[in-house]
């Protein structure tokens, strides 16, 4: 099929550019190989002049190239999968090829007015916490948490991304910047790295996980300001406690995140596996639950009590959540159709439809996997039909059902049906999501399809 879209050796079209920064851009790209939508980052062209590399860009290349690298070595739910790349110094444009992730990044998500209750704020920075255990088990600190590196998928899993100023301060490449080098984003840095950049550590890590915790729960980062009054900040002053904030806060969660954002290293919890553990106590759980489900609240609905996690008969399905979203993850589809199956019954014994909805989405998407098209595409209509009467129309999983929908009736000859569909969905997608979102880039390429098609 013929496009007006940049091509990149042959196989990538570089559709619409989803993220960018002063380094590198990264686009909503089609796999013409494989017929699927990914994700392709690249180093900005600006930062790449003609002629023999500068010593900056050569820098930057090999940043670019370690990320790439320490991506696909890590590998964990919690971070994008890397596809393919194009790293070497004979490259004229290096790139990588990464899985797609759903949703919006938690800074747009939070500018755009979304508010947290309690347990989904400590769910966001639980799961934040296993992926960092995941890094410093491996020798690798983020060094650049923001809300703007943590993806919220549109099926409540949180993904950390963006390892480009990534440390590692027990290896020979521990860094690639010249000393005194500052890295990372003001209203998230820990007071060391401004002091000694050369000294950040796994708790300068923790320290920016506070910060956004803090940033959920009270609605904004503990310093704000120009970039001398945030390192004023971090370095010399306390942050209002938030208990000032949010009145009612538990005072253990308020000590907690305080500790995080303690100036001193050695006062900050010893670990991001410490961390998550007893942020998981604030769930009714002994630790996080990897990969499942963020707390279903509504925007500015009251925060449930988290100890309703604790009920008789409710913590074993929690467990059991998190084992089918943990076979799901690691791509086993085919055991955990039945697991989802089985758990949506039990949830609605429960009377909990978030999660009955979550389960019965999550089924559809393991026969979508399973190359199961029919029967898939009869599970999503299934679920619009049961979350129509009972979710506004701008519920993230609502929206994602009904694109589920119109791209399996494309794809199965139901044209009439599937632009019917789809035309439908995609003003709220570009109203809810906007223009560049992942959702409403796949509606708009299906819509542009069917009309050459018809």
């Amino acid at each position: 099929m013929p496009t007006d879209f940049p091509v990149l050796d042959g196989r990538y079209e570089l559709r619409y550019q989803i993220g960018h920064g002063a380094m590198g851009q990264v686009w909503d790209s089609y796999d013409r190989e494989l017929a699927r939508h990914v994700a392709l980052k690249t180093i900005h062209p600006a930062r790449l002049a003609p002629g023999p590399p500068s010593a900056d860009e050569k820098v930057l290349r090999e940043r670019f190239r370690r990320e790439a690298r320490l991506i696909a070595r890590l590998g964990h739910p919690g971070l994008p999968a890397v596809y393919d790349a194009r790293l070497g110094p004979d490259v004229q444009n290096p790139y990588m090829v990464m899985e797609l992730v759903p949703g919006e990044d938690l800074q747009r998500v939070l500018r755009g007015g979304r508010r947290f209750s309690v347990p989904q704020a400590v769910a966001v920075a639980a799961r934040i916490s296993e992926v960092l255990a995941h890094l410093h088990d491996a020798g690798v600190v983020h060094r650049d948490l923001k809300p703007a590196n943590i993806m919220v998928t549109g099926h409540g899993d949180v993904k950390v991304i963006d390892l480009g100023v990534a440390a590692m301060p027990d290896t020979a490449q521990s860094r690639l910047t010249e000393d005194g080098q500052l890295l990372g984003t003001c209203a998230y840095m820990s007071p060391e790295q401004f002091e000694a950049p050369a000294l950040v550590t796994e708790q300068s890590d923790l320290y920016a996980l506070g910060c956004m915790l803090y940033e959920l729960l009270a609605g904004e980062p503990p310093f704000t300001g120009t970039a001398l009054s945030l390192m004023r900040g971090h370095c010399d002053l306390d942050p209002k406690p938030l208990r000032d904030r949010c009145p009612g806060i538990d005072p253990a969660l308020d000590l907690l995140v305080m500790e995080c954002l303690a100036k001193s290293r050695g006062r900050r919890p010893a670990s991001a596996n410490a961390l998550g553990r007893r942020l998981g106590r604030f769930l009714g759980l002994a630790a996080p639950a990897a990969g499942g489900p963020l707390p279903a609240t509504a925007p500015d609905a009251p925060a449930p009590s988290p100890l309703t996690l604790g009920k008789a008969g409710v913590a074993p399905l929690v467990v059991r959540m998190a084992l089918a979203h943990a076979l799901f993850d690691g791509g086993r589809f085919r055991a955990a159709l039945p697991e989802y199956l089985e758990l949506a019954e039990e949830w609605i014994t429960a009377d909990d439809e978030p999660r009955v909805a979550e389960c019965l989405s999550k089924a559809a998407h393991c026969r979508l996997r399973l190359g199961q098209a029919s029967e898939a595409l009869l599970a999503f209509s299934e679920l619009v039909a049961h979350l129509v009467p009972v979710r506004p129309s701008d519920d993230p999983l609502l929206l994602d059902t009904q694109l589920q929908v119109g791209l399996l009736l494309e794809q199965s000859g139901q044209l009439q049906r599937a632009l019917i569909s789809l035309s439908g969905l995609y003003p709220t997608l570009l109203e809810v999501l906007g223009d560049d979102a992942p959702a409403t880039a796949q509606a708009r390429d299906a819509l542009v399809r069917i009309r050459r098609a018809g």
